[in-house]
């Protein structure tokens, strides 16, 4: 979201016109839901663990990469590699809920899944605000896609596939 954000800049001093931006934040949105849609297929086939934190990273890249462009076909074409690796985040998460928790724990693990991910989203614009007046649009970009990287690191650290992978007895057989 952090390109919400800094739209007025963009039009302000990089002289990105109105139709440029809703050029570049349609065809992130077009992108992001096609790649939901193959993603899903394909993280299915895949370790969630690498799908998601490869998917992150590559993310985290995408932002830094369109912090240091300066014109709209750039933008465009970053914003569009954006919205496809991020589009891998949502059918991995999906995967590893199921594959870690049993029918009835779904709901509270889905509902702190869904809390951390609506306090991230609103944390965002605090971040690329605070970034983008202190030290410019393009702080506003590289700074959430620095921590976007990170966070993929942590997962790709941190996260496992499924219970088996750990030695571990599947949810079904564990929880009966």
């Amino acid at each position: 979201k952090s390109f919400t954000f800094i739209t007025p800049l963009l039009i302000s001093e990089m002289h990105i016109s109105k139709t440029e931006i809703g050029l570049i934040a349609s065809a992130f949105y077009i992108t992001y839901g096609f790649s939901k849609f193959i993603s899903g297929i394909l993280s299915d086939k895949s370790n969630a663990r690498y799908f998601m934190s490869i998917g992150l990273i590559i993310t985290g890249i995408a932002n830094i990469l369109f912090g240091f462009s300066h014109n709209a076909t750039a933008f465009l074409i970053i914003w569009i590699m954006n919205g496809f690796f991020q589009g891998w985040g949502w059918p991995p998460c999906a995967k590893l809920l199921t594959h870690w928790y049993s029918k009835r724990e779904r709901g509270r693990w889905w509902g702190g899944w869904n809390t951390c991910h609506n306090v991230g989203g609103a944390l965002i614009p605090i971040i690329v605000g605070f970034s983008a007046h202190y030290w410019g649009w393009e702080a506003a970009m590289i700074i959430p896609g620095v921590m976007g990287i990170v966070m993929g690191c942590l997962l790709i650290n941190r996260l496992r596939d499924t219970p088996e992978t750990m030695g571990l007895p599947s949810v079904e057989e564990y929880k009966n």
